[in-house]
C-alpha cells in the first residue's frame, strides 16, 4: 500500500536515480509505524523501470531479486540466538565446532592460523579471509563450471589456499567466507540444514514468505534480468567461460547476466550472500533482526563495532541525518542492494537495482529514501 502524497516523492526519487544511473529497474520497500498510533507497520512498496531489458517488461514490486551480502547479518543474528541458546561462544574458536584443521594450510609467514579462528572473527570481517566477490581468478574458476554449484566447504578451500590477509583479529577486511564457515557451523551445532534454520527462527516470525537462500530452496518464479556494466563487463567479456556468451548477453552497454548458467551464481554466496526474495520480505527480515530475533545482550553484541571498522557483528553502524542507521550492502553479477533500520524512527528501507557496477551507489538512494520519510513522518 502507498499513502497519498509520500508515494509520488519516492518516486521521484527513484526515477532520478535512474535517469542519473542509467540502471534499467529498481525496487523499493519501506516499512514504518502506522500514523493511527496503534502498532501497526505501515509498508509502502514501489518499482520503477524494467525487469528485462530486451523486451521492455516492466518491474514489479512483487518481482524477486537477488539481495547478495544483505545475507550476513541474518546468518549473524542465528549465529547469536544460537550463543544465547548456549551452543555457540563467540570467542571460541571455529575448531570448536568444526573439529581442528578444518583450515589447515592457513599460513602467513610460517603460521597456520586455520585453528586459532574464532566466531567473532568470522563475523566482525577480522578472521584474515580474502573475498573471491574480488579476485579475477576466482572468476576464471568459477567460470570452467558455471552449470555444477559450489559446495560451500570448496569456497572456503579456495580461500584458505590463498593465506590470511593478515594476522586474525588484528585487521578488518571484508569477505563473504566467514559467513559461509558461520552457515557450517550453523549446520553443525543445530543438525539441520541452514535454510531451515533461517526460515524458523528468522523468516516465520517476520511473516516473510517469499524470501528464500538458495540453492536448496528456490523462489516460484526465477529472478528479474540482472545486468552488469563497467570494469565488471569487461572481465566477463575476457574471461572464456563467460565470453562465449557474450554475443547473446550484450545490451547496449550491458552485459545480461541471465543468460549464463546460473547454478555458480545461486550458490557460492550461501549464508554469506545467496537470499533470493522479493522486497517486502527482504525488509521484514531485516527489521526483525533488530526488534525481536536477538535479547538485548546479543542485539547489542550485533551492533557493537569491532575496533577496526563501523561493522558489528554482521552489520554496519552509522548515522543518516542524526540518526543511528544499522545498515548492509548487497553486490553481486547483475544486481546492488541496499538495507537499513533506523531504530529511533523504526523505519526499515530495503532497496535494490539490476545492474552492477552502478553509480552513484545504491546506498545513496537508500539515504534519499530515509530523508523522504524524516521529512514525511
Amino acid at each position: 500500500m502507498v499513502v497519498d502524497g509520500i508515494g509520488g516523492r519516492l518516486t521521484a526519487v527513484m526515477d532520478d536515480f535512474l535517469a542519473l544511473t542509467q540502471a534499467p529497474g529498481v525496487t523499493m520497500t519501506v516499512l514504518r509505524p502506522a500514523a493511527d498510533g496503534t502498532d501497526a507497520i505501515e509498508v509502502i512498496n514501489l518499482a520503477r523501470g524494467v525487469r528485462n531489458m530486451t523486451t521492455g517488461a516492466e518491474l514489479s514490486a512483487s518481482d524477486y531479486f537477488r539481495w547478495a551480502s544483505i545475507t550476513k547479518p541474518m546468518t549473524s543474528t542465528v549465529v547469536l540466538q544460537l550463543v544465547e541458546e548456549g551452543l555457540i561462544d563467540l570467542e571460541a574458536t571455529v575448531s570448536t565446532y568444526l573439529g581442528s584443521g578444518w583450515a589447515s594450510g592457513y599460513e602467513l609467514d610460517g603460521v597456520d592460523y586455520g585453528d586459532a579462528i574464532t566466531i567473532r572473527q568470522i563475523l566482525d570481517h577480522t578472521d584474515g579471509f580474502a573475498d573471491f566477490a574480488f579476485d579475477l581468478g576466482f572468476y576464471v574458476l568459477a567460470s570452467t563450471r558455471l552449470d555444477t554449484p559450489f559446495e560451500p566447504e570448496e569456497v572456503i578451500d579456495w580461500a584458505v589456499a590463498q593465506g590470511p590477509l593478515y594476522e586474525p583479529g588484528t585487521a578488518y577486511e571484508y569477505s563473504t567466507v566467514g559467513f559461509i564457515v558461520a552457515g557450517l557451523v550453523i549446520e553443525e551445532v543445530t543438525g539441520n540444514p541452514a535454510h531451515i534454520e533461517l526460515r524458523n527462527r528468522l523468516f516465520n516470525p517476520a511473516d516473510a514468505r517469499e524470501i528464500y537462500l538458495p540453492p536448496e530452496e528456490s523462489p516460484p518464479e526465477q529472478t528479474i534480468n540482472g545486468y552488469v556494466q563497467g570494469d565488471l563487463k569487461l572481465a566477463l567479456n575476457f574471461v572464456p567461460g563467460f565470453a562465449v556468451y557474450t554475443a547473446e548477453a550484450t545490451v547496449g552497454a550491458f552485459y545480461d547476466i541471465s543468460v549464463i548458467p546460473q547454478e555458480v551464481l545461486r550458490s557460492v554466496g550461501w549464508t554469506g550472500g545467496g537470499i533470493e526474495a522479493r522486497a517486502e520480505d527482504l525488509a521484514r527480515v531485516f527489521r526483525q533482526q533488530f526488534t525481536g530475533a536477538l535479547s538485548d545482550e546479543m542485539l547489542t553484541a550485533f551492533t557493537t563495532p569491532s575496533e577496526f571498522s563501523d561493522y558489528g557483528l554482521g552489520i554496519n553502524v552509522g548515522k543518516v541525518d542524526g540518526y543511528t542507521v544499522y545498515s548492509h550492502g548487497g553486490g553481486t553479477p547483475g544486481f546492488r542492494s541496499h538495507a537499513m533500520y533506523m531504530p529511533e524512527l523504526d523505519v526499515t528501507i530495503a532497496v535494490s537495482a539490476n545492474l552492477i557496477q552502478i553509480e552513484p551507489d545504491i546506498g545513496t538512494l537508500a539515504s534519499d529514501i530515509a530523508a523522504v520519510i524524516i521529512d514525511n513522518p
